[in-house]
Parts: structure tokens; C-alpha cells; sequence
């Protein structure tokens, strides 16, 4: 092997195992939102960083075993990485420094990164697509470069085609990192508004009585219907650090001052919420759980709830909601969880 050819094995084999500690610092509990946006830059410095990543990720998940046993061994992971690397690891201590964290951040990518990518439609340009999430947040790389992270039970369609890139958010929540392209503007639709921006960073939410958008960097335009009867559209611009509220039912929207940090805090599983309903804080945490919520009584869906909620531990939240409210939460056959009035 020559000097460019040993180079070359050394900075792939570095990429994987940067790949790996990041999903480590993702995985944490501990974790910030510095680690986040660090992971975010870490994936814009070079376009192989996640190429090497979801290579990986694609081989591991075929490794028999991870399927059967699920967990990994050091000779398993040694193999997979030398195939990645087109190289063989120097001496067994460096094969036994790698194989517990990149053992770990396979298992993890499995569980927390993995994306699914179904093609719709296919023609001689860019294939429409449908990114989805089931009950863990993902992130994926779209066509273009840009990056969007979904919540739990969060869908959007993909269409690259012509001369703007346009996608529809049908549900839940969705973070993109838009990559910079003036020439063909990056659009979000969801329900009756449109938010457009070109190279920046925002986030939509999409609820039944509305769509809140949180704009992290640059500006983005939001065009809505409220005078769709006269033909007449109306458009907000809203800054890094804003926060646009859209009603439905009232089609009128309200922007706000925000901390972005706070706000988006979901993409590590953390969710924040401020005098909100207690119904539409469980309806929001029974997309992330195989087991839901149930409230019976009306009045119970009507109580106000501030704080926050980490979605990996939602059953000592329930605990929590016991003994701060007059409920009760009574365990059904299936698992669901019913919340009843504590007499």
C-alpha cells in the first residue's frame, strides 16, 4: 500500500468512527442542543461524512448478529469495518477501541437514525419520494443535499422535479436545513399555507387548527389564504429567532419572538410546553409510544399543562400527571393507558 493509499484508508476509517461518536452524543440523555447543531455542521463539512454513515448503517443491518442476538461482536464489527475501509485495522487494540462504540452507534442508527425512503413516482429526472418516521424521530438527506429531520408519525412528499423544490408536510413535525439554491426555491406545504425559504433552517409544524413555523436561521416567507375567497393571498416574512402561528379556523397568524433552542428541543426528545392543553399534549406524546393515552372524560382533556416531557420516558410522566392532577391512570388489556377523574 502506498503513502496516498494509506491516507486515504486512515481518512475513511476516521470518518466512521467520528460517524459513530456522533451518534453516541446524539443518543444521550445528557445530550444539548450544541450537540445537535454540532452534528448538523459535522454533517455539512463534507458530503462523506454521511455517505460513510449510511453505508455503514446499510451493512450493519445485515449483519446476522445484530438480527439475532441484538447486540454486536468485536469480530463482526472488525469485518464490517475493514469492508468500509477497504483496509485491515493495524493491531487488535485498535479493533477493540473501536468495536464497543461503533457497536453501540450501529445498534442506535438502527433505532434512531434510520430513514425510510419510498419511491412514488419515477421519470428521467429526480424521483418523488416519501420520507416517513414511525414512533422515533429520523433524519435524512434529500435530493438536493438539504437535510430534514422528522418527529414521530411525521410524513412529508417529495417532489424535485421543475423548477422549485417543493414538499408537503401531511403531519406531525419536520426541521430542514436547506441547501443554499436560488434558483430553485425550497417550499414547504402544509395545509393552506406555503413557507418558502432559500438556504436556511426552519421547522413546521402542522396541527389540526393550524401550523406553526420556527425559523432557526436565515428568513423565510409564508404565504396563506386568508383572503383565499377574494383570490388574494397573504404573505408574513419571518426572521431567525421568530416564530409564525398560523389558525386555520381563523386564517390569521401571529408572529412571535422566540428562543429557537427551547423550541426545537424535540429533535433530541425532548418536548417543552407552556399552558397547553392536557389533550393535545397526550394526543402529541401518543405519536411517540406503541401504547397510548386515552382520556375519557372531557374535562380531564381541558386541564393545562407546563413543563416538559422526554418522550423516552413517558410512563414516569403518567406517574407525574397522577399526582400533580386528579387522575387516575388505570392499565388496559391491550396496554393503553386510560386517564380517569381521581375521586
Amino acid at each position: 500500500m502506498n503513502t496516498d493509499e494509506k491516507t486515504s484508508n486512515d481518512a475513511r476509517l476516521s470518518r466512521l468512527e467520528q460517524a459513530s461518536e456522533w451518534l453516541l452524543r446524539m443518543e444521550d440523555p445528557s445530550r444539548s442542543e450544541e450537540d445537535v447543531n454540532g452534528w448538523l455542521r459535522w454533517c455539512d463539512e463534507d458530503s462523506e461524512n454521511l455517505v460513510a454513515f449510511e453505508a455503514f448503517q446499510t451493512d450493519w443491518r445485515d449483519l446476522d448478529a445484530l438480527k439475532v442476538s441484538g447486540h454486536a461482536d468485536g469480530s463482526a464489527l472488525t469485518a464490517l469495518l475493514a469492508q468500509d475501509a477497504d483496509l485491515r485495522p493495524r493491531t487488535s487494540m485498535r479493533r477493540r477501541r473501536l468495536a464497543v462504540p461503533l457497536a453501540w452507534a450501529a445498534c442506535l442508527a438502527l433505532v434512531a437514525l434510520a430513514v425510510i425512503l419510498l419511491p412514488k413516482e419515477r421519470d428521467s429526472s429526480t424521483p418523488r419520494q416519501q420520507v416517513a418516521a414511525t414512533q422515533t424521530n429520523r433524519a435524512a438527506t434529500l435530493p438536493d443535499g438539504s437535510r430534514v429531520m422528522l418527529s414521530a408519525e411525521t410524513s412529508i412528499n417529495v417532489d424535485f422535479n421543475g423548477s422549485k423544490r417543493n414538499l408537503e408536510l401531511s403531519a406531525g413535525e419536520a426541521y430542514f436545513k436547506v441547501k443554499h439554491d436560488r434558483q430553485h426555491p425550497f417550499i414547504v406545504h402544509a395545509g393552506n399555507i406555503s413557507v418558502t425559504a432559500v438556504g436556511t433552517a426552519f421547522d413546521v409544524r402542522r396541527e389540526p387548527d393550524g401550523v406553526t413555523v420556527t425559523v432557526e436561521e436565515g428568513t423565510v416567507e409564508i404565504a396563506g389564504d386568508v383572503f383565499a375567497k377574494k383570490g388574494l393571498p397573504t404573505t408574513w416574512r419571518a426572521e431567525a429567532g421568530y416564530q409564525l402561528t398560523y389558525s386555520s379556523q381563523g386564517r390569521t397568524a401571529m408572529i412571535t419572538n422566540v428562543d429557537t433552542s427551547s423550541a426545537l428541543k424535540w429533535r433530541g426528545g425532548e418536548l417543552a410546553y407552556v399552558w397547553e392543553p392536557l389533550g393535545a399534549v397526550i394526543e402529541d406524546l401518543n405519536r411517540y409510544s406503541e401504547h397510548k393515552v386515552i382520556i375519557k372524560d372531557p374535562a380531564i382533556a381541558e386541564l393545562r399543562f407546563t413543563g416538559t416531557v422526554f418522550t423516552a420516558s413517558l410512563a414516569d410522566w403518567v406517574k407525574a400527571v397522577e399526582q400533580v392532577y386528579p387522575v387516575r391512570a388505570d392499565n388496559s388489556a391491550n396496554g393503553d393507558i386510560v386517564l380517569v377523574e381521581r375521586r
